[in-house]
């Protein structure tokens, strides 16, 4: 990409926003794609050197200008102590200007964490991360330049969860501008982040094998699953509540966008296994308006996003539906089928959390009530007709503040009291369980759509299988927090349902 004139920048931002068709249009790619590396190889090495340069250069720049750091950070959501209205003043003024304008329409338009469709998460996102890159190329001068992706799924031990050593380097001339010191102690000292934490946090095979992107009943899509999972965990285990652990402050870290540039890389390896997007929706028509490289405003649909096919990029290597990494760099539809089976559209409430949970830094164990003859004739909430699975259902996540740790969950009989790995369920996270203000007045926003949903027909199996199940036992829920959350988070699961689909 070539450099241009001041003065052609600011006539640029002035303009009207340039829709994505005709912007791709008048920057066409060549005919190759260019490739984004795993950050641990060569090539990612080289593309980090060019990232860390740019992300120096653009923190010199002022705050009002698109193509600076503070204006990528806010795009995503501003600084958690402030609002949107005041940092607009603050920054530009109380006279409308095209910038203000400009940064009215593009601050706080992270639309997948207060209130807005679950959808949006994937395609808001990769907008993001691919202006982020085309920004980098002109800060950079180096028009060859893509963002690597943190691979912290790998299944080598010295990468899985670990982050790349050039982002915990404080005092490096170079790579000193991917550092920040509000990570987690494990993050910074390059230890795995989900280290002593039950079960397998960087596990992507629930994700992988989703067979819808959207939730059907009481089945998450493939989006929800990435969103809540493995993303949301990221950000807990690496940040704190200044920093990944908290949406208002996640945009400011440069790890956050190596591990992005990761999350696109597993959306783009659902779709080349087999997986598909929703045919109608008007939520895919949604507009949402960018800065280029030049400071242009640029306005996109959701839908223009749905492929990297036409965006001009690729990934080094994908994942398989098991979510390990295929050896060769594509894969085809053809080659590969997805795991889960065809499941039921029709769902039934079999069960009921007798109280919501509020969670602390001990262990809190919830009841659960059969709701209807047939549930209470069931064992341990499995359909006797053998035909649905059964759904373990948590939502209505609320916290004060981010708690900074996972919470695990397990699953037993009543009269059980012990919690052992073959009980455990998985994980929650509060990352997106914040009141977030998009700039319209504290609170001004509801919650996301955050809740969680766990296949647990095989544990309920085993236990009939161990002959310790009978017909009439009542089920426990227990959340155990993997770690000391922060004092006055008070978490909340507002409901927990069982369901059988």
């Amino acid at each position: 990409m070539n450099a241009v004139s001041t003065s052609r920048r600011n006539f640029m931002r002035g303009a009207a926003a340039m829709p994505f068709a005709l912007w791709l249009s008048k920057n066409a790619w060549a005919t190759t794609p260019l490739v984004r590396y795993d950050a641990s190889s060569a090539n990612g090495l080289m593309m980090l050197q060019i990232f860390a340069d740019a992300v120096a250069k653009m923190k010199l720049r002022g705050e009002s200008d698109p193509l600076s750091w503070l204006w990528q950070w806010y795009t995503h959501f501003v600084n958690g102590a402030t609002t949107k209205a005041a940092e607009i003043n603050r920054i530009f003024g109380t006279s409308v200007t095209p910038q203000s304008m400009l940064a009215t329409e593009t601050w706080n338009t992270c639309q997948s964490h207060a209130g807005q469709n679950v959808n949006h998460f994937l395609p808001w996102h990769r907008m993001f991360v691919f202006f982020l890159e085309q920004i980098v190329r002109e800060v950079a001068q180096r028009p060859d330049f893509t963002l690597p992706y943190w691979n912290y799924t790998s299944h080598d031990p010295a990468k899985r969860g670990v982050l790349p050593l050039q982002f915990r380097l404080p005092n490096d001339p170079l790579y000193g501008s991917l550092y920040r010191p509000n990570r987690t102690s494990l993050a910074n000292s390059g230890q795995p982040i989900h280290l002593n934490q039950p079960g397998d946090a960087m596990d992507i095979a629930p994700a992988m094998a989703c067979q819808y992107y959207h939730t059907v009943n009481a089945v998450p899509g493939f989006c929800r699953v990435l969103d809540s999972g493995v993303h949301g965990r990221i950000h807990v285990l690496v940040g704190t509540s200044k920093n990944m652990g908290a949406v208002p402050y996640a945009g400011n870290d440069p790890l956050f966008w190596v591990h992005h540039s990761n999350i696109d890389r597993l959306w783009a390896s659902w779709m080349l296994n087999g997986g598909t997007m929703p045919i109608s929706g008007t939520w895919q028509n949604s507009v949402f308006v960018f800065a280029d490289a030049y400071g242009q405003r640029v306005s996109g649909t959701l839908r223009d996003f749905f492929s990297i096919d036409t965006l001009g990029y690729t990934y080094e290597k994908f994942v398989s539906p098991t979510g390990t990494e295929p050896t060769s760099k594509r894969r085809t539809k053809s080659a590969t089928t997805l795991l889960t089976a065809t499941i039921g559209l029709v769902s039934e409430l079999v069960a009921r959390g007798t109280a919501s949970a509020e969670l602390n830094d001990r262990p809190v164990r919830v009841g659960l009530a059969p709701v209807s003859a047939a549930a209470r004739r069931a064992v341990v909430a499995l359909d006797p007709l053998k035909r649905r699975r059964t759904y373990l259902v948590v939502k209505d996540l609320h916290t004060w503040a981010q708690p900074e740790v996972l919470y695990h969950l397990y699953l037993t009989r009543s009269q059980d009291t012990r919690l052992t790995p073959k009980a455990y369920v998985g994980n929650i996270n509060f990352f997106d369980a914040e009141f977030h203000d998009h700039g319209n007045g504290a609170l001004s926003d509801a919650l996301g759509d955050n809740f969680y949903s766990f296949d647990v027909t095989n544990l309920l199996r085993s236990m009939v299988n161990s002959g310790a199940a009978r017909a009439g036992d009542t089920l426990t829920l227990s959340f155990v927090p993997g770690g000391t959350p922060t004092s006055g988070a008070n978490p909340l699961v507002g409901s927990i349902e069982m369901f059988w689909q």
